[in-house]
């Protein structure tokens, strides 16, 4: 029962987190220095995300009061080092003028900072030891093919832009606003079709590295008394 209940939480707040994060934000990207309504609503969205993970580690616990209280504390902790995360991806992508770099490192950083906070979540908190056997690396495979996906994604837009640049490099428009402003049109348009991709990545990669711990870990009491 309380295996089932923690899968769910975990399946229903990476949902909601995916969905509300494009439909609000589009990425959940803190811009550092940008203490704007995208900046709150992705400090929020990162930290109720966080704390509901950490509620579903710790779903046995009784005391759901100290539960709650330690879970949103998680949560305040989480947001803040993604936004440090952000400010080092920011003075990255400042000066890329392409905005589908610019969005591959955003949502690179989701993935990462995400799967992070899993593996602190069952090694740390859980106390867990993650067992490297057939079905781990099968799960493994897995994720490396979602993550495949996505790069391939990526490079297929790249090469869009650079194809439509070179082919409209002599039109009057681009001679116009300039290459650099026609890069930074054409690539806008891309990027906000490539999160919409993005978004489904990461959702699957979370929800999927969530059941392959939770399938191939022990605790690591048991194994020490043993």
């Amino acid at each position: 029962m309380v295996n089932s209940k923690n899968l769910t939480i975990v399946t229903i707040s990476t949902i909601l987190f995916g969905l509300l994060s494009k439909w609000l934000v589009g990425v959940p990207y803190m811009a550092w220095g940008y203490f704007d309504k995208l900046f709150i609503a992705s400090f929020i969205l990162w930290m109720l995300y966080s704390t509901m993970l950490y509620l579903a580690i710790k779903i046995e616990n009784e005391n759901y009061l100290k539960l709650g209280f330690t879970g949103v504390v998680f949560g305040l902790i989480s947001a803040c080092l993604k936004m440090g995360l952000d400010a080092i991806i920011e003075h990255f992508t400042k000066f890329s003028g392409n905005l589908i770099v610019t969005a591959f490192m955003m949502e690179m950083g989701i993935l990462i900072f995400g799967s992070a906070i899993i593996f602190v979540l069952y090694v740390c908190v859980g106390k867990k030891k993650i067992l490297w056997n057939k079905s781990m690396k099968n799960c493994t495979l897995g994720l490396g093919g979602i993550a495949g996906i996505y790069f391939a994604v990526i490079i297929y837009y790249l090469w869009q832009l650079r194809h439509w640049m070179e082919k409209f490099a002599d039109f009057d428009i681009i001679k116009e606003i300039g290459e650099e402003q026609g890069l930074l049109n054409l690539s806008t348009k891309y990027a906000q079709e490539s999160t919409v991709v993005g978004m489904i990545v990461y959702v699957l990669f979370f929800i999927v590295l969530w059941i392959a711990l939770k399938k191939n870990t022990e605790n690591k009491e048991f194994d020490d008394n043993f």
